[in-house]
């Protein structure tokens, strides 16, 4: 009897532990292409009435991180992880909530098609044998459609054979298009970057200028085309708004020196211009 009421006591002091933190994840989307990063926001609640301080600990040479993952694959089955993130200490004040994106990617081997389910655990800071457990997010990785391809090298590089793709990806709910960097030798994505949405009414075009930069042209919106230059590394470095001019179809003009110029549209900020139709729709809505 007594040892039925110490662990019936136990169970409740750990109910009433758990129910002091609460912890929700949510995918950032419900799809993502092959390779893209996929990332997730954490979201921690301390009702504990104090302050908490989460911290990771280190046992011999083994670091125990206080955020944990575990991922499945569409069988069910638990998928190993590729690195053990230890993520930095985190404090807590009681009654306030703190969010974190965290790239799943970095952790879990997704770069397969499939589907996958993902749960976030906390360990509280003190007691060991307490474990927050958050819902289960859920996404699903597809292949896109390549539409342009084009090799370059990086002399001197631990990858010096690369290759640019321009890739369209619907999500379910809209498509984007994408800049992938490739190496060629091994087929290992170095980048594979999200640019913005995209319709495909009109053909992207691309095109190298003199440092292997990629330059890409494409439709975002009825009236509105993108410029994107995305460098040897796949980062994003760049982005410019045109518009079409009347008659003529925008397009790239390259040059010998090796430079990357749009013609057949007009720059124009979007920003400045949401400024000044804010601005008219104020006049207008003054008091004769």
């Amino acid at each position: 009897m007594k040892s039925f009421l110490f662990l019936l006591l136990t169970a409740l002091s750990t109910f009433v532990a758990v129910g002091q933190v609460s912890i929700s994840l949510k995918v950032d989307r419900r799809q993502y292409l092959k390779y893209e990063p996929v990332t997730a926001i954490v979201t921690i609640t301390n009702r504990s009435g104090r302050e908490l301080d989460f911290t990771s600990k280190l046992e011999g040479t083994i670091a125990h991180s206080w955020l944990d993952f575990s991922m499945r694959d569409s069988g069910g089955r638990a998928m190993q992880k590729r690195h053990n993130k230890v993520f930095q200490r985190a404090v807590i004040p009681a009654g306030r909530s703190m969010s974190r994106r965290v790239n799943l990617s970095g952790m879990f081997g997704v770069a397969k098609v499939g589907n996958f389910a993902v749960t976030a655990h906390v360990r509280r800071p003190g007691v060991e044998e307490v474990s927050y457990t958050s819902n289960s997010g859920h996404f699903t990785v597809g292949g896109g459609s390549i539409l342009h391809s084009v090799p370059f090298g990086v002399p001197d590089s631990p990858y010096p054979k690369r290759k640019y793709n321009i890739i369209t990806f619907n999500d379910g709910n809209k498509t984007a298009i994408y800049s992938q960097v490739m190496d060629t030798n091994t087929g290992l994505s170095l980048s594979t970057y999200r640019l913005s949405e995209y319709l495909g009414f009109v053909k992207p075009l691309m095109a190298l200028d003199r440092q292997n930069q990629l330059h890409v042209l494409y439709l975002a919106g009825p009236e509105v085309f993108v410029h994107a230059t995305v460098d040897q590394d796949g980062k994003h470095t760049s982005t410019e708004y045109f518009k079409r001019v009347a008659g003529r179809k925008p397009r790239f003009v390259e040059f010998t020196d090796g430079q990357v110029v749009v013609a057949g549209a007009i720059k124009y900020d979007p920003e400045e211009e949401a400024k000044v139709a804010a601005k008219a729709r104020g006049a207008s809505e003054r008091p004769e």
